[in-house]
């Protein structure tokens, strides 16, 4: 008796027009398709013993079946071959992710046969993941490879420094792949991402998108990342290229201060403008109308720069918009938040009350409050006004809202996994924003889990190969590398405060299939499983890679061994140099804490000098060693002020 399974998905397949069986003698395959052209009557053929052309609804189609695996992954799709007389194909999708767990429908012939069967079918693999002619899955132009229980692990070998490979090649590609912005001049002397969101590849070419150009969030996720990139690998040269682009955008991108908000950040603008002055191209915002979240961000990021820099210009940006926030900010609740989410800079007029992504503004606050810099009292007035609404609103309701900043979103029920992320992130190095944090955050990750995992949106697959793979938003909810590496991050984290394995394992798959999201280039494909989506700079080159140091801060295992490296601070390190046997650098918080992984066991930690002690737990003044293995060690050291930091030890 032959069984035969007839449709076997791994990922997301189509099978548009039919499935053929054939059992004949006299007459070969190729004649049996010419007597049929687009297979047009095929099904009265006397040699031919089973069709399938998807007509009916699906539980038609399904009762023809006698086993089904995934039905609530099949979908009726108008996607059919050229030429095709039908009007459906049967879209597929592996929802649990594992390359031997897909969809499939299975028909059973009886008696069967005892002679040949032959079976001809249409299928359509997904652009993101092909076979090649050897049978291998290709997946965003790698050969996929999965571990022994058929889950994802990195392409890239050795796979120990898959991550920092997958850093070095998004910074690469910026450096030495990104062509200048189309003229007139002066455009075309600066790069495509100064002034577009999102790029296309055109045969090769780089192309700017002209749907517009997000710089609040640019601007301080590519910070983040260069900073952090710095630190990790001593390269300035990240840090240059910021400087430069964040003084375009002071110059170019800042409110007039006879507005209601004065000497306030432009949040976006048209696709190419060289003055920043807001996205109206797409009738969705008017003129001078931003997010203050996003422009909260940009003052932190001003301020940091000025920890970076010295330079006192960054210093009186940031304590001007803290300033303009601070006397904005009012009590919220469930219908307003403590500033406006939208508003128009000019006239001053709210468009949309509600928000939730408050944690750039809070950490603005907070940094300004510790370090004593500006109105230090109101400052505190407006902290506790963030601090208080994040916990007794979004917090207890689970309305997360933001809408990025090309989304017109007026809502107070709208749910944005950015605010969430945000959130947690921002509590694990600031516990202080609320005293439930070991109780909120993995509630937190499961919010993510309920809203953007495991709901999804056409079609698209919830996990893959044992990876969770996360959505942005309720009105663009497709899954993305950037919101997939948040996800990771928040999991490595918590796994190194709860001991919990799983999370664990959640972040190694999540963080191995964001490590497939570029060519070898480091071209990146921000949604490789979504039609149609390009690839955002803000968000695979800035918000991505910068989850990465959250994650090596959770396991610095995953950092490369015999190698040394300062894996993650939320301070600004300065003059950041290794040396065979010695790291040094110069933290610039307060209270700071940095995460190392070194190949020397350290003989002295001093701060400005003055050797501090090892600790089992991670007090002021203190470090933290944990033995890797093979001469490598996991170092956390912490320190009460702002001073140089040296780790001295063997350097024969």
């Amino acid at each position: 008796m032959l069984k035969q399974k007839i449709m076997k998905a791994k990922l997301l397949l189509y099978f548009p027009l039919l499935f053929t069986f054939f059992a004949f003698a006299n007459v070969s395959l190729a004649q049996m398709a010419n007597n049929y052209p687009n297979d047009s009557g095929i099904e009265s053929d006397q040699d031919v013993l089973f069709v399938e052309k998807f007509a009916g609804s699906l539980t038609d189609i399904l009762s023809r079946y006698n086993d089904k695996l995934n039905t609530e992954g099949m979908f009726l799709d108008i996607d059919v071959p050229p030429g095709s007389k039908e009007k459906h194909s049967l879209k597929m999708t592996s929802i649990t992710g594992g390359m031997r767990n897909g969809g499939y429908l299975f028909k059973e012939f009886k008696p069967g046969f005892d002679s040949t069967v032959h079976v001809r079918y249409y299928v359509k693999y997904q652009s993101f993941c092909q076979n090649d002619e050897k049978g291998t899955t290709i997946f965003c132009t790698h050969k996929l490879v999965l571990d022994k229980h058929d889950k994802i692990i990195p392409w890239y070998s050795p796979r120990e420094n898959a991550y920092d490979h997958f850093l070095r090649l998004r910074w690469d590609f910026i450096k030495k792949q990104v062509p200048n912005s189309p003229g007139p001049y002066p455009r075309s002397k600066y790069p495509q991402y100064y002034f577009y969101c999102a790029f296309k590849d055109n045969n090769g070419v780089l192309e700017p998108d002209s749907w517009m150009n997000d710089i609040a969030e640019k601007i301080p996720n590519w910070f983040e990342n260069a900073r952090l990139y710095y630190a990790y690998s001593g390269d300035s040269s990240v840090m240059t290229m910021m400087k430069e682009f964040i003084d375009y955008t002071l110059e170019h991108g800042t409110s007039p201060l006879d507005f209601a908000w004065p000497g306030f950040p432009y949040t976006t603008t048209n696709a190419g403008d060289t003055l920043f002055r807001g996205f109206t191209s797409a009738k969705r915002f008017v003129m001078h109308e931003i997010q203050v979240d996003h422009a909260g961000e940009m003052g932190l990021t001003y301020l940091r720069m000025y920890f970076f820099t010295g330079d006192k210009k960054y210093l009186n940006e940031a304590i001007h918009i803290a300033d303009v926030l601070t006397k904005n900010a009012k009590t919220g609740n469930a219908n307003e938040s403590v500033w406006p989410y939208r508003v128009v800079m000019d006239s001053g007029k709210i468009i949309a009350p509600y928000g939730a992504n408050w944690t750039g503004c809070y950490m603005l606050l907070d940094n300004l409050i510790k370090t004593g810099l500006g109105n230090v009292a109101a400052y505190g007035s407006a902290r506790d006004k963030t601090r208080d609404f994040i916990l007794n609103y979004p917090m207890k309701t689970g309305y997360w809202t933001d809408g990025h900043s090309d989304t017109e979103v007026i809502s107070n029920t709208y749910k944005s996994n950015l605010s969430a992320s945000n959130t947690t992130l921002c509590m694990f190095d600031y516990p202080d924003l609320d005293p439930e944090w070991n109780k909120h955050i993995p509630l937190l990750i499961k919010w993510t889990e309920d809203n953007f995992v495991f709901r999804v949106s056409d079609g698209e697959p919830s996990t893959m190969w044992g990876a969770n793979i996360v959505g942005e938003q309720d009105f663009f909810n497709h899954k993305m590398d950037y919101q997939t590496a948040r996800y990771a991050a928040e999991c490595a984290r918590w796994y190194a405060i709860s001991g919990d394995e799983s999370y664990r394992e959640k972040a190694y798959r999540s963080l191995n299939w964001v490590t497939y999201c570029n060519d070898s280039t480091g071209k990146a494909f921000e949604s490789p499983v979504s039609k149609g989506i390009l690839t955002w700079w803000s968000d695979s080159y800035g918000e991505c890679p910068r989850m990465f140091y959250h994650a090596f801060a959770g396991v610095p295992e995953w950092a490369p061994p015999g190698e040394n490296h300062i894996l993650y601070s939320e301070g600004i390190l300065t003059n950041v140099h290794y040396a065979k046997g010695q790291i040094k650098y110069i933290a610039t918080a307060v209270m700071g804490t940095e995460y190392l992984r070194i190949a020397f066991k350290p003989k002295q930690i001093t701060v400005d000098g003055v050797a501090i002690s090892e600790s089992n737990d991670i007090r002021p003044d203190t470090y933290k060693l944990r033995n890797l293995g093979n001469g490598d060690y996991s170092l956390t050291v912490s320190h009460s002020r702002a001073a140089m930091i040296l780790i001295s030890g063997d350097r024969e």
